[in-house]
């Protein structure tokens, strides 16, 4: 025997993981701009399946369902989605995918909200955008109607 010792110190150790924590947390600072991208073009895709949801629930029934006040949107038991599937113009409403809970209007809360207006014959749905990546929307809150 040579008298040498096999393994590693821990520093170098130390280092390694040092290391490896610094490329992991690059690798996250990177992928979370485009995962916010893809949950905005997801909100987008929703509204349109609540939008054709909505003009068939209107041709069936004559006016927008009503709901007293802006109410989010949770896929269940809201006024909207109630009403939808009620009268099977969607199977599933969708609902934002992050659905921070909260209340309608809250910063930083992605959520979707709807609200009848005029007694059914018109409606507001609004939505909170993460990033500018959609086309003519700045981040933050949206509305959309008919």
């Amino acid at each position: 025997m040579n008298g040498t010792k096999k393994g590693f110190t821990l520093i170098e150790l130390m280092v390694v993981v040092a290391i490896i924590a610094f490329i992991a947390a690059a690798a996250l600072a990177f992928m979370s701009t485009p995962r916010a991208r893809s949950r905005d073009a997801r909100r987008e895709e929703d509204l349109k399946q609540i939008q054709n949801a909505l003009s068939l629930y209107i041709s069936n029934v004559g006016t927008y369902p009503v709901c007293a006040t802006e109410t989010v949107v949770n896929g269940t038991s809201d006024c909207l989605s109630a009403a939808l599937r009620a009268e099977k113009t969607i199977p599933v409403t969708p609902t934002d995918p992050k659905n921070i809970i909260g209340s309608c209007g809250d910063a930083n809360i992605y959520i979707y909200c709807y609200q009848s207006l005029l007694n059914g014959q018109s409606f507001q749905l609004r939505y909170d955008l993460e990033t500018d990546a959609v086309p003519n929307k700045s981040p933050g809150w949206q509305t959309f109607t008919p």
